[in-house]
């Protein structure tokens, strides 16, 4: 069993926290080892990091089972989807996650997953990619008032019927070294009249994609692995493009020479120049080079001033130069899929600045199942309800009924989905200026979560409770890993939830390995058999997708039958069986096995601690009432 999990170890890049135990040896084949020292942080209650089956996980098999052909046979793709508000589009906790899972074990990438051009939405692009843009946008998000758009499964949408518009991501632009490389192209869009059609720019050359009009999309496919997203918009009449074009730069033109005089002449009269609030003349062109973020905001998690610049963006952008610009083809936008052809883990995350559970309901979002069909999540982890909770008074049968609601969705496309609910973090409502109090409704979603799980035989993180419950934001804020609205997190605080998390959802998954059967078990075994003609036998139920099941079980005890006509060869079976001897003249047969899995399968590597700890079959549990009402009655 030591083997087995050396060998998942080696795979996932597993690692530990808060264990001296681990040795140098270990930190060898554990490459996304992260040691923190909780001693500063004694607030955190580690002992409750663990995912939490109230009714058991029997229904996270298909999850596993995925799992199990990713890393045992490396074959197959495993999808999982992140979704919430602000803490999911700033996309550091989940980043952090699919770091481990991705990252850390190089080449068990199956893509990047959705993306989105957000800086062309005036908003803060995910911290695990940058995007940037060309033209004039206008957007609509699934938490806006009036939406006049058709939203999808990440609940925003752009739209442009600017000749120039392009629109670029860069998906290893804050990445050490490149780990995308991508070749297949889904997206998601639509042209009003069908006279605007998307092109992929590879090498400063259009690649064409195939129109699939039952799903709104165009696919691409790459001649070769690609990290940069490049699309273009072309019109059908070529020559109405060229024209507006030239016919808008000219205008601008004119229009900017004219709004820079009258501001120079303000300037002077209200020495604005000396307050420093005039622009730069650059700043135009500064917005939309890079693109964390695409505005004043320094901070991409600040989202009171996110809102502000969205306001004030959507004050200004309207020209009269542009104004003056003839009807002209329009483009929609609602999300990119980017994947490659390799086996392994592809992680999306999804997530809008101040987003509820029913933002993502059929009212606001028509298009969420059709595009998520094209994803089809094996785990699904839910990371809604700080902003369902952040009110006055909280109405947690609501909130229940909002996520069955949800969770009916995504069971149409995906119906043998395993769900995860992360609880909400601790946090303060703001009462006046600089005046904060604690919010008790983060108890009370926590208990919704509970027996959310309970109904659909989900797990739970317990975010709140690990943080250290009720008032504990704070605690998190003195130790410069939360942020003074005592909401959101700094880096450094999303980077240790996420580490956490990862960290308990691997020993769910190794205490699934571990309750594998060890080795194959042999029918009516027989003490010793001996002959030169026979053959060892082929399981009945064995299949080109199961087979070889010694393998699949037990990897670094791989079966192995060698030719040696006066040699008998000894093949190890299940435990209560005895040693079956035989002889055969077949050649070596072994199983397929990732790169990382063959050498590490057959060293005696120590293990860390917390991967000893998987064995055990029994986890904490936090007692949470099913029904509060009875609680309150006693």
């Amino acid at each position: 069993m030591r083997k087995k999990l050396a060998v998942i170890a080696a795979v996932l890049g597993i690692f530990s926290i808060g264990f001296n135990e681990v040795s140098a040896k270990d930190m060898e084949i554990t490459p996304g080892y992260y040691d923190v020292d909780f001693a500063k942080y004694d607030f955190i209650d580690t002992s409750l990091n663990t995912i939490q089956f109230p009714q058991g996980s029997a229904s996270f098999e298909p999850f596993f089972k995925k799992l199990d052909t990713l890393v045992f046979e490396n074959r197959g793709k495993v999808r999982i989807l992140h979704i919430g508000g602000s803490h999911l589009q700033a996309d550091v906790i989940s980043g952090r996650i699919r770091e481990h899972l991705i990252k850390e074990y190089p080449g068990a990438s199956a893509g990047r997953g959705f993306v989105f051009p957000y800086s062309a939405a005036r908003t803060n692009t995910p911290a695990s990619y940058a995007s940037s843009y060309k033209g004039i946008w206008d957007k609509n998000k699934n938490v806006q008032r009036e939406i006049t758009k058709q939203l999808g499964l990440l609940g925003i949408a752009v739209s442009t019927s600017d000749p120039r518009a392009e629109i670029t991501l860069l998906l290893d632009k804050y990445n050490s070294e490149p780990i995308w490389g991508e070749t297949s192209f889904r997206l998601f869009g639509f042209s009003d009249s069908n006279n605007v059609e998307p092109v992929l720019r590879i090498d400063s050359m259009d690649v064409y994609g195939t129109l699939d009009t039952a799903s709104q999309s165009y696919v691409f496919t790459s001649p070769r692995p690609i990290d940069t997203i490049q699309i273009a918009f072309r019109w059908s009449d070529t020559t109405k493009q060229a024209e507006v074009a030239a016919f808008i730069i000219d205008s601008l033109f004119k229009d900017s020479v004219a709004r820079a005089d009258s501001l120079a002449r303000v300037a002077d009269s209200m020495r604005l120049d000396s307050l420093g609030l005039l622009p730069s003349s650059n700043s135009a062109e500064q917005a939309a080079a890079d693109s964390m973020f695409q505005g004043d905001c320094e901070d991409v998690l600040d989202t009171n001033c996110l809102n502000r610049d969205e306001e004030l963006y959507g004050a200004m952008k309207d020209s009269s130069a542009i104004d003056t610009v003839p009807p002209r083809p329009r483009f929609t936008l609602t999300g990119i899929l980017a994947e490659n052809n390799a086996p392994g883990i592809t992680y999306t995350n999804v997530g809008i600045n101040g987003a509820k559970v029913s933002h993502y309901f059929e009212e606001t979002c028509p298009l969420f199942e059709k595009e998520m069909s094209y994803y089809k999540p094996d785990l699904v982890i839910f990371a809604i309800g700080i902003n369902d909770a952040n009110v006055e008074v909280f109405n947690d049968k609501l909130f229940r009924e909002d996520y069955d609601m949800l969770i009916k969705r995504i069971r149409k496309v995906s119906p043998k989905t395993a769900f995860i609910f992360e609880t909400n973090n601790d946090s303060y409502r703001k009462v006046r200026k600089r005046k904060y109090v604690q919010h008790p409704n983060g108890e009370v979603a926590r208990k919704s979560f509970f027996m959310l799980a309970d109904k659909h035989k989900a797990g739970v993180w317990d975010k709140f409770s690990i943080m250290g419950g009720l008032g504990s934001m704070a605690k998190w804020e003195k130790a410069d890993l939360a942020k003074k609205d005592k909401v959101h997190f700094k880096t450094a605080g999303y980077q240790l939830l996420g580490d956490m998390f990862y960290k308990a959802l691997m020993q769910a998954y190794f205490e699934h390995i571990a309750n594998l059967p060890a080795e194959v078990p042999v029918a009516e075994p027989t003490p010793v058999i001996q002959s030169p003609e026979l053959k060892l036998p082929t399981p009945q139920a064995a299949t080109p997708q199961t087979a070889p099941v010694a393998a699949r079980s037990n990897p670094a005890q791989t079966q192995t039958v060698k030719s040696a006509p006066s040699q008998a060869t000894t093949v190890p079976i299940a435990k209560k069986a005895q040693t079956v001897t035989i002889s055969t003249k077949k050649s070596t047969t072994t199983a397929p096995q990732m790169p990382k899995v063959v050498s590490a399968a057959h060293a005696d590597v120590p293990m860390p601690k917390v991967l000893k700890q998987t064995a055990q079959p029994s986890q904490p549990k936090i007692q949470v009432p099913l029904k509060p009402e009875a609680q309150e009655k006693k």
